[in-house]
């Protein structure tokens, strides 16, 4: 008996071991760019700590890295159980700095209730 040979076969099993690569792999994200006026000075402090995004822009770059929104949105968690799941997730690998985090859980915990 011969067996066939399917090329294809070993097409999806790369796609696949790509797709849980790129997944489990660190992300880099893009650091925001602030733009100074020349008539007004930016401070240290400023241009050392970029701004922060919104809640909605957190979910959307950092959750959805492993997972799908609709996985967040059918979600329905107090403000403290939004603080553990993003605990946790910062533990598997979620880039987040604490101000990013305290964000995101606000935004999660008036929204997703």
């Amino acid at each position: 008996m011969t067996r066939k040979f399917y090329p294809w076969l070993i097409a999806l099993v790369v796609l696949v071991v790509g797709i849980l690569a790129a997944c489990g792999g660190r992300t880099e994200t893009p650091s925001p760019t602030v733009a100074a006026s020349p008539t007004v000075a930016v401070s240290p402090t400023v241009a050392a700590s970029p701004p922060v995004a919104d809640g909605a822009t957190l979910l959307q770059e950092r959750c959805t890295v492993c997972h799908t929104l609709e996985r967040v949105e059918s979600a329905r968690k107090t403000a403290e159980e939004w603080e553990r799941t993003v605990a946790r997730m910062i533990r598997r690998g979620a880039e987040l700095t604490e101000a990013e985090r305290a964000v995101l859980v606000e935004y999660l915990a008036a929204k997703y209730r």
